[in-house]
């Protein structure tokens, strides 16, 4: 392993390309990696894991990588750190094909993997199909959907795993992995079921009210007040017509009671006289009286007339108020 740790540290992060803006980019990526390698030594992992980074920004080189894995081991990141060193020993095995000297870089990053391995453990999440934006968390970090079916290190304990997909029930199971363990997980996503409502009518139904009904016939309907008036007119004229003849007959007596008299009574002449006026007023009112109620008998009532329909009223709930139904119609 001290063999092995001590390769990377004469390697330079990059070959150097010939032109001359990129080589002042790998120069520049050159030099956090030294700044970084100069912080890893003297335990500052904090500024050596800042510069480590910034170097990968410029140039992705697996010493680079490689030293990062070592800060991120140092500062207790185990999961993280054992990522990076995979990374690293795939991208130096690549290399080394056409460059020999990263196949030093594969095995040293290879073997801080793999003394890491016991401290870990390895969940795999398998959702498939996976929805389209849907968001898969492991521990509380969001993980890539492309990281599905892949193991990915886990501090060891329980660890949640939640799917979060618009249109689907969320996901949440607990798993218990091992330190150095590996554990699978399936989930199946739960379309949410969708609700179909009836459709809401803006109206309420009208009610059905029977049609109001016509008269079978001719009938009298409201001419027979008309009628009723005329009778109580006619009565009450042949009244007062009878009393004036009451009137006159008591009048002519006392006129021949008088005219038989020498010389005649005053207060008897005066009483005929006033009986004489009342039958002759009760005479004209009463005969008037009759008259207009005979005309009514006769001319209250045409041939063939009809009563008026009855008033039919009902009421229907409308949205919003109500409708008020008179004679067969709102």
């Amino acid at each position: 392993m001290l063999a092995a740790s001590c390769a990377p540290l004469i390697a330079v992060a990059q070959s150097p390309p010939i032109d001359g803006p990129s080589l002042r980019v790998e120069a520049r990526a050159q030099d956090l990696y030294q700044s970084g390698r100069e912080h890893f030594r003297a335990g500052e992992f904090a500024a050596a894991e800042q510069d480590f980074r910034r170097s990968l920004d410029l140039v992705d080189s697996p010493n680079t990588r490689m030293y990062l894995g070592r800060v991120l081991r140092s500062l207790g990141r185990l999961p993280e750190s054992w990522a990076v060193f995979e990374r690293a020993a795939l991208d130096a095995e690549r290399r080394a094909a056409t460059e020999p000297r990263y196949a030093a870089t594969s095995a040293s990053a290879r073997a801080d993997a793999a003394e890491l391995r016991g401290s870990i453990g390895l969940l795999t999440v398998r959702a498939d199909p996976l929805p389209e934006r849907a968001e898969v968390r492991v521990g509380g970090a969001v993980v890539p959907a492309g990281a599905l079916g892949v193991p990915l290190p886990v501090q060891p304990g329980e660890v949640t795993v939640e799917i979060l997909a618009p249109g689907y029930e969320p996901e949440h199971r607990a798993v218990t992995v091992a330190a150095g363990g590996s554990v699978g997980v399936d989930i199946a996503l739960r379309a949410v079921p969708i609700v179909v409502l009836p459709p809401i009518s803006l109206r309420a139904p009208r009610l059905d009210l029977p049609p109001p009904r016509e008269p079978a016939g001719p009938v009298d309907g409201w001419w027979t007040g008309r009628r009723l008036a005329g009778i109580s007119l006619l009565a009450v004229g042949a009244a007062s017509a009878l009393t004036g003849l009451g009137f006159g007959i008591a009048a002519y007596t006392e006129h021949d009671t008088l005219a038989r008299q020498e010389p005649g009574d005053p207060a008897l002449i005066a009483q005929g006289e006033l009986h004489r006026d009342v039958a002759n007023a009760l005479l004209v009112s009463g005969s008037s009286v009759a008259l207009g109620g005979l005309l009514m008998l006769v001319v209250g009532r045409s041939p063939g007339s009809h009563a008026a329909p009855p008033l039919a009223v009902g009421a229907a709930p409308l949205a919003g108020g109500a409708a008020l139904r008179i004679g067969g119609r709102f």
